[in-house]
């Protein structure tokens, strides 16, 4: 019996399906951590079988008829799907497109293009963030606020308890940033990046080294 394979998003408000296995849904851009699949069967008739007789095969082919309608998707249910009516995640991506130059989605830009998507997507910011980003991702396009909030959990990392950063770990804060990442043609802005880490070290208290053997924030 040839059967249909079909791939399901995983997350409860969208549940497309689409005939291969993703990492992230085209349609929502949820990233898919399980792989749910649907397994279609055709519906098998059975011919020219008297229905005064009752034998096995006449049960399968009730079993198999049953199983392959709870498996159907009701039209409703299509029809209510706001991923296959909704062509707001593509419209979103266009603007993104659209909206970015020299590779490089500042701060800035990243919150213009997060408030757009939000009114596109029905105030779904979670949503919005997420297809955001993957669409910069898929772009090769640097994403600054991305690369801050990596900047300040690395900061957080070095300085949580001794309350110093010392100009090595500094340096090794810089790069891991500046440094254009996998498929990017550049990095962070080192300017925007120095900035932070000043600012960083002066809203938590956190000295740097000054001269040859002093400590003080900067």
């Amino acid at each position: 019996m040839n059967q249909e394979i079909e791939y399901q998003c995983q997350e409860s408000t969208c549940q497309s399906t689409f005939p291969w296995s993703v990492r992230f849904c085209p349609f929502c851009g949820v990233k898919q951590t399980a792989i749910k699949v649907k397994i279609i069967a055709p519906v098998v008739v059975a011919q020219n079988v008297d229905k005064d007789m009752s034998s096995p095969l006449t049960e399968q082919v009730r079993i198999a008829d049953s199983e392959v309608q709870n498996h159907s998707v009701p039209k409703e249910r299509v029809l209510s799907n706001p991923a296959l009516l909704d062509d707001g995640p593509k419209k979103f991506n266009v603007h993104i497109a659209d909206s970015i130059s020299n590779s490089y989605c500042d701060s800035v830009t990243f919150g213009v293009l997060l408030r757009y998507g939000k009114s596109v997507l029905g105030g779904d910011v979670k949503r919005a963030e997420s297809i955001l980003s993957l669409t910069l991702q898929r772009l090769n396009v640097v994403n600054e606020k991305e690369l801050l909030d990596d900047l300040g959990a690395l900061l957080h990392a070095f300085t949580d308890i001794e309350k110093k950063l010392d100009k090595k770990s500094r340096v090794d804060a810089l790069q891991s940033v500046c440094k254009p990442r996998l498929g990017a043609v550049k990095g962070m802005d080192p300017e925007i990046a120095e900035k932070y880490i000043t600012d960083f070290c002066r809203n938590n208290n956190v000295a740097q080294r000054s001269g040859i053997w002093g400590w003080k924030i900067l």
